[in-house]
């Protein structure tokens, strides 16, 4: 039997008077081959490139990413490598869940104007 990740997301969009879009995407387990994960509090500088994210046990990181950016103020950009291309902005607060390509091997990380905190929880492909 494989093993699963269960994954539930709501995005609703408001505006001052009424609820304008909202999309509901269920409770859904999708089978997985991986058995590792990290899960972290990671400090993300500014140095020019990025931060590779400490992969911990996880030895093929093209499994399930959930990131959140616990900064107050700045922004953070994620990126497929150090020195790579950026693929996902979070502003301050934002989280993000999606699966990695299977080619990204070594994802990083760039704060922008400080130094931000990052929560994140990455799986095994």
């Amino acid at each position: 039997m494989s093993n699963t990740v269960s994954l539930q997301a709501i995005l609703q969009f408001n505006l001052s008077t009424a609820v304008a879009a909202q999309a509901v995407f269920p409770t859904t387990a999708f089978p997985v081959a991986g058995d590792h994960f990290t899960s972290s509090v990671f400090t993300v500088p500014t140095t020019a490139g990025g931060t590779a994210i400490p992969l911990g046990g996880v030895a093929t990181p093209g499994g399930y990413l959930f990131v959140k950016n616990n900064d107050a103020t700045n922004y953070v950009q994620l990126l497929t490598a150090v020195s790579g291309t950026a693929f996902c902005r979070l502003n301050p607060g934002e989280p993000a869940v999606f699966r990695l390509d299977a080619g990204l091997t070594a994802p990083a990380a760039l704060a922008h104007t400080g130094a931000c905190e990052i929560q994140f929880l990455l799986l095994d492909a």
